[in-house]
């Protein structure tokens, strides 16, 4: 018996060998090394974009830049728009002084209520959502903190906000400033 376990060990010690000879040897096993210029070409071939990193930065400024630019065109458009209709009103004389009290009364609580209040929001590492909710409730970008906190555990986003400065707005969904905490 002990004869022919020592040949089975042999033969299996002997295969192992021959394998790794063969491994070592083999071209098909050698990795192909590319250098990035001779890359690039395959992976546009394949339909890829291909940036350098300064090209990316530089593409990720002017895409947060002309963001904020139409941000800004979009509120001075609303601001314009409530200025015209306060002139109307204003213009409007009926002859009568209470009416014209309860009109500009009602039009200033319509305009409050329409106003986009924006607030930049500075998210710290680690820093909870609840804590989040309630910064965004204290400067009246949401109603309801807790509502928008279990928003964001539903939903998932709790573990993807990121850390920096964003800038909120009050006409923005629960949607919006979810994505807008966790992406840059």
């Amino acid at each position: 018996m002990k004869q022919l376990t020592r040949y089975f060990s042999l033969g299996l010690f002997t295969a192992g060998i021959i394998m790794l000879i063969g491994i070592y040897f083999s071209d098909s096993n050698k990795m192909d090394e590319l250098s990035a210029e001779e890359m690039v070409p395959l992976l546009e071939k394949e339909g890829y974009h291909v940036l350098s990193n300064n090209e990316y930065i530089s593409m990720t400024v002017n895409s947060s830049e002309n963001n904020n630019e139409e941000e800004e065109d979009n509120n001075s458009e609303v601001t314009e728009a409530d200025e015209e209709e306060n002139k109307e009103d204003v213009s409007e004389d009926n002859g009568d002084k209470e009416e014209e009290e309860e009109t500009s009364k009602e039009d200033d609580s319509e305009q409050s209520s329409d106003e986009k209040t924006s607030y930049a929001l500075n998210i710290e590492s680690g820093m909870p959502t609840s804590t989040i909710s309630s910064q965004l409730e204290e400067n009246g970008i949401i109603d309801d903190a807790s509502e928008f906190t279990e928003y964001m555990e539903e939903h998932d986003y709790t573990l993807k906000v990121k850390a920096r400065e964003v800038e909120v707005y009050s006409d923005m969904s629960f949607y919006e400033l979810a994505e807008a905490l966790t992406t840059y």
